[in-house]
């Protein structure tokens, strides 16, 4: 049942039919998840809550100064989003319990994967493959179309990394792994995101170290370096027409002018309101009513996850939410950050903290580090 309910989440989470911010059809799937936890397994769901306390010590600290904030401001846009995060929240924590019950069947999560971008794949065919223009497809922006690619193959990297070493991987799941990243980097490109780009980069660098590194073998380095020297020696052949077809892309364009636009800077991203308000560095300035800021360069919210949570909850708060990557038995933050950086690397221009994608990431990774002493070993297996 479970594994039906992620599968069409997955699918239908690329679709928004209603402006940013609002629920999506795909938030209905997750709310009929929550029904069946909380009918059939609230004691297990609440054995979660106990076992990650900190998360809801980061909840509650939320709740207390975006409440605060509320009353202070009679503003209601802090109630929206303290929403945001006692939904994903919620999520979190199931996704967390099921995938420690073993009541998610990873290679199902990732088939799913492969599908939803799949067919995302098929709209951007159907759309015209025009390179000129930001792709968003079914989305509100581009950003979030790079956005949801670098984070499904995120979390696909994080089960993939973490399948027990004696599952064998065969060729119809090597193709599977291929056309997943292929596809995903199909779709970033066409949205023109370069912090998606960048993230991408970071994840092909993950998985070329664990299979010719930390998996080393005489024939994976003859045909790698085949299949390089190949690569190599077409671009050198086509060096001209690559150049030519590349000056006429919107990625490139966007590339070429890094720095030169008004969101390329760090003040551009609302960085600046750090240095410029720094009374609300301790406590938190909450998420809502950013007319508060009008010495900063941009006007909405903070443009990156970390920035984000440190500036709207304060060192308090900030503190609180690197407590999440930790328990009581070991320090996990270089694991966890290992499993998550593709995504804190995009939310570093970009917040993504309100994603679900973001939440089943973060679960994902606690869950996966937290095991010891068994048969899934970190860092062994590529996808």
């Amino acid at each position: 049942m479970f594994n039906f309910l992620y599968f069409a989440f997955m699918m239908l989470f690329p679709f928004y039919f209603s402006s940013s911010g609002q629920p999506q059809i795909s938030h209905i799937i997750l709310i009929i998840i929550f029904g069946f936890v909380f009918l059939l397994m609230f004691p297990k769901f609440f054995n979660t809550i106990r076992e990650n306390k900190i998360v809801m010590v980061f909840m509650l600290y939320i709740i207390y100064v975006n409440t605060s904030w509320l009353i202070l401001t009679y503003n209601s846009s802090f109630i929206t989003y303290t929403l945001f995060y006692l939904f994903n929240i919620l999520l979190f924590y199931t996704t967390y319990m099921l995938y420690s019950e073993n009541l998610i069947d990873v290679k199902t999560i990732r088939l799913s994967i492969f599908f939803t971008l799949l067919l995302q794949f098929g709209f951007l065919l159907s759309s015209g493959l025009n390179f000129n223009t930001r792709n968003m497809l079914f989305f509100n922006n581009p950003n979030q179309l790079g956005y949801f690619a670098i984070a499904v193959i995120n979390i696909y990297f994080i089960l993939g990394v973490n399948q027990p070493q004696n599952i064998k991987r065969d060729m119809i799941d090597i193709v599977q792994n291929i056309m997943v990243y292929s596809f995903a980097f199909i779709l970033l490109l066409f949205s023109s995101s370069k912090a998606s780009l960048v993230s991408y980069v970071i994840i092909v660098m993950f998985i070329l170290y664990i299979e010719l590194i930390q998996r080393f073998s005489y024939w994976k380095l003859f045909i790698s370096s085949l299949i390089t020297l190949v690569l190599v020696a077409f671009i050198f052949i086509n060096m001209q027409t690559i150049i030519k077809f590349s000056e006429n892309t919107e990625l490139f364009n966007r590339t070429a002018n890094v720095g030169t636009e008004s969101d390329d800077s760090l003040a551009g991203r609302g960085y600046d309101r750090i240095i410029q308000y720094q009374e609300y560095t301790i406590l938190g300035a909450g998420e809502g009513d950013f007319e508060r800021f009008p010495l900063s360069h941009h006007k909405g919210e903070l443009h990156s996850t970390i920035a984000n949570i440190f500036f709207s909850y304060g060192l308090v708060g900030f503190f609180i939410f690197i407590l999440i990557f930790t328990n009581s038995k070991q320090f996990y933050i270089r694991r966890i950050l290992f499993y998550m950086s593709p995504i804190l690397i995009y939310g570093l221009s970009h917040n993504g903290i309100r994603s679900p994608l973001f939440w089943i990431a973060l679960a994902l990774s606690l869950v996966y580090s937290k095991k010891e002493n068994n048969n899934v070993q970190i860092i062994t297996r590529t996808n």
